[in-house]
């Protein structure tokens, strides 16, 4: 039996190197029947990110009649400050008292990408929107107070973080049968590992062109080049705690505004009501204005003990090697 033609073809559009190659690939019509792409804005990109996608949209979307959607589900670097939303970054952690290392739960894809994807997704199919009902967590009222802090015996109410304090929800249903969505990712030969289709569902399909191209991701950089577009950086969060020690100093060297924001909000994280753990954005767990993010001679880690025996120098250094994608964190090796 054959597989239906798509209802849509929409790109998964992050602004980075990949995604940005299949958007112009679509463009130029070597990677025909594109109807869309969705950007979905986590509030906390560089700003070199937003002028990127400022002029993807002007100058190769719009003439190539590719309509860009841009979505979000809250600014995550205000959300994960606030006490009363149940949201965290997947920060380096050390005890105080003991020393040990650990790691926070990876959520923020999943919550700031993949969702607010899907849900546009639906609405394009076609799916219905319900009125706004009475939220059920708060009683419509749009305060409760927090598990976490019921937890702790702290009766103390707060906005509720279900429906962002409006005591209502509208939700979106499933699009009509039969119609579903070619997801467009822009995974590369280099990040073949990534692969997954652990987020396909009954109206969306996960399509990888790159692999099908057999393209890099230096053939991308190079095609981006070619087309004057050299200058498209790796996308992520500036306050992302899988930067290596090389996206660090660029940042502090060439961006002033979003180092001294991930600064603040270094020292702002660290510490949160009911942790144990204190909450650093740089793997040496230390404050990030303090943190060796200068290149560090092998001497030097003898001398200092700030990574524990399993420090993986290159790593540390470069950071994650891929950017991030609402299809997979950033945190893994390259694949071979």
């Amino acid at each position: 039996m054959t597989t239906p033609e798509p209802t849509l073809r929409l790109l998964s559009l992050g602004a980075g190197v990949q995604s940005t190659a299949l958007l112009l690939l679509a463009a130029e019509g070597r990677l025909p029947g594109l109807d869309g792409a969705i950007f979905s804005d986590t509030g906390w990109e560089p700003a070199a990110v937003y002028q990127h996608l400022d002029r993807l949209e002007t100058e190769v979307a719009q003439p190539a009649g590719i309509p860009i959607y841009r979505v979000s589900a809250g600014r995550i670097q205000d959300d994960v400050l606030n006490p009363d939303k149940q949201r965290s970054l997947p920060a380096h952690t050390r005890d105080p008292e003991t020393g040990d290392h650990g790691m926070l739960n990876r959520r923020c894809t999943q919550t700031y990408k993949l969702t607010p994807i899907m849900r546009k997704t639906r609405l394009l199919l076609g799916a219905s929107t319900s009125d706004p009902v009475p939220c059920r967590y708060c009683d419509g009222t749009g305060t409760r107070i927090a598990p976490w802090r019921a937890k702790l015996n702290d009766h103390t109410p707060g906005p509720c973080s279900v429906c962002d304090g409006t005591g209502t929800l509208a939700r979106v249903g499933q699009p009509p049968r039969g119609t579903w969505a070619e997801q467009w990712i822009g995974f590369s030969t280099d990040e073949i590992g990534r692969v997954s289709t652990r987020a396909d569902t009954r109206y969306a399909k996960s399509r990888h062109p790159l692999l099908e191209l057999g393209m890099s991701r230096t053939q991308c950089e190079a095609y981006l080049k070619s087309r004057g577009w050299g200058s498209t950086a790796k996308s992520a969060c500036i306050g992302c705690p899988f930067h290596g020690n090389a996206e660090w100093r660029r940042m502090r060297d060439t961006d002033p505004e979003s180092w001294a924001e991930a600064v603040r909000f270094d020292k702002a994280y660290r510490t949160g009501p009911g942790l144990r753990h204190e909450r650093f954005l740089h793997i040496s767990r230390r404050p990030l204005d303090e943190a060796p993010i200068d290149r560090v001679r092998p001497s030097e880690w003898k001398q200092d003990d700030f990574f524990d025996a399993v420090y993986d120098a290159e790593l540390a250094e470069n950071g994650d090697p891929d950017g991030c994608s609402p299809y997979a964190c950033r945190s893994g090796s390259a694949a071979a």
